[in-house]
């Protein structure tokens, strides 16, 4: 199928394209969540508590989501593979830097260009898929590579584990680094064609606007940790970021080459399929965070029994994901992501309910967990391409992708910023004496409003019929 939808010249590299961008993005997504299992060791090195520590995983999350938007977009004006390998690039030799990091302030500030170089495997891998597959098996193309993805995030923290079990934290980072080969290798196999762009402009401006509104958005839940309550500097930092939000609207609505068209941002279905993967991503994330600190500093286990914890939810996505994109290709994604909120929304409550108190009871809301995310991104991601405009499919996708992390952001933010906000006397709001695990229960139980969020927008999910008429 694939072979026949590509030139005859490049019939024969063709075979490889899949391979090379579920490697990369492979490598992209576990370096997000490796480190982990590494945090509270990270802590310990720079003794610093988890609301700085957890800047490490926010740091990257951020810039991956919102590089993920201006990657899209800048994919579209200066040539999807060059943009592609230069990612790899960036991220390659920062995974090298952030491995010799000296204090905690230089691993931050070089995790947030991590971030940035990795975003662009993601969003582009699938802009590639969305204009070299036909839009029949796009979905289970798509699938592969959530399924990848799926397979990192989850896995991460179970190879993270080994690592700084036998190695210390840095060489994670050294780990990762072993994706800089793949920018050779794409520069031979991907197709010439996707550097092939229409005449237009970069919207720095809008760029600008968006990036520095979101940064100051997640910022918010620092200063918020750091004096446990309501500040005139948290409300100037809300203030400035609500108006560059505004600003941002009100400018590409009038740019005449704007970041974004309102015709994607205006387009319901659109909207609803990205808030779904918001608020998905924030309860996973801030989840996937907490695990491994309360397994190390409640439960006491090594690192790499951690990796085995959150092992159920990697099996379950591999399994899962492409056969989830294959059922959004026959029934749109409104019954994938109804079963895939029920599963997140369990595991969390599962998580919430043994967190510091039962191995076995955290690793079984993992694997639900896991069960859940292939049922909500794959869909998503597939239906992303569908509904936006032929020549917007690279913003639009980036859009949504940094949506998506910019959920996982949140998320993380939260998580750390509800332990903060808790003493070592708190109570489990689900009745049990959890001791020290108490506290993680609790902002487990926050993050799980995000899931159920989900459920009042399930009827704006596009249906099999409009995705077919939008074709």
């Amino acid at each position: 199928m694939v072979a026949q939808t590509l030139p005859q010249d490049e019939f024969e590299r063709s075979r490889f394209l899949l391979p090379l961008l579920a490697s990369v993005v492979f490598m992209a997504v576990v370096s997000g969540t490796m480190i982990n299992v590494g945090l509270p060791y990270i802590g310990r090195d720079f003794n610093v508590t988890e609301g700085t520590y957890g800047w490490i995983v926010t740091g990257y999350t951020l810039t991956f989501g919102i590089f993920s938007a201006i990657n899209g977009r800048l994919g579209d004006v200066f040539g999807i593979k060059n943009l592609y390998l230069v990612g790899i690039l960036i991220f390659g030799f920062t995974s090298l830097a952030v491995s010799m990091s000296p204090s905690i302030e230089v691993a931050i500030a070089l995790r947030l260009f991590q971030g940035a170089g990795a975003a662009a495997m993601p969003v582009l891998g699938s802009t590639i898929i969305a204009k070299v597959y036909p839009a029949k098996s796009r979905g289970k193309a798509m699938g592969v590579i959530m399924s990848v993805v799926g397979v990192a995030a989850s896995i991460g923290p179970f190879l993270g584990g080994i690592l700084v079990q036998w190695f210390g934290w840095r060489s994670i980072f050294v780990c990762t680094a072993l994706v800089l080969p793949a920018a050779l290798v794409g520069l031979k196999i991907l197709p010439n064609r996707l550097n092939v762009r229409p005449k237009t402009h970069f919207d720095f401006v809008g760029a600008t606007l968006l990036g520095v509104a979101i940064a100051l958005t997640i910022y918010s839940f620092k200063i918020l940790e750091s004096n446990h309550g309501v500040t005139p500097s948290l409300l100037i930092n809300i203030g400035v970021a609500l108006t560059l939000h505004v600003s941002f609207f009100i400018w590409i609505r009038f740019a005449h080459t704007p970041f974004v068209t309102t015709e994607v941002l205006a387009n319901i279905r659109y909207l609803a399929v990205s808030l779904v993967a918001f608020v998905s991503n924030a309860t996973r994330f801030g989840t996937i965070v907490l695990v491994p600190i309360f397994l190390t500093e409640v439960n006491h286990v090594a690192p790499a029994m951690i990796g085995a914890v959150l092992l159920p939810g990697a099996i379950a996505i591999a399994l899962l994901s492409t056969k989830a994109g294959a059922l959004a290709d026959r029934l749109g994604p409104r019954w994938p992501v109804t079963f895939g909120l029920t599963f997140i929304v369990l595991g969390n409550l599962i998580t919430a309910y043994f967190a510091g108190a039962s191995l076995a009871g955290v690793g079984v809301g993992m694997g639900l967990y896991g069960m859940g995310f292939a049922m909500i991104q794959t869909p998503c991601v597939s239906a992303v391409s569908q509904i936006v405009p032929p020549d917007q499919v690279g913003v639009g996708t980036g859009m949504f992708m940094m949506i998506f992390f910019i959920g996982g952001a949140v998320g993380v933010a939260m998580s750390v910023t509800a332990l903060e906000f808790q003493d070592a006397s708190t109570l489990s709001w689900v009745g049990l004496q959890l001791g020290a695990g108490a506290r993680f229960s609790n902002a487990i139980l926050l993050l799980t409003g995000f899931a159920l969020l989900g459920f009042l927008l399930i009827p704006a999910l596009p249906s099999r019929a409009s995705l077919d008429a939008a074709k």
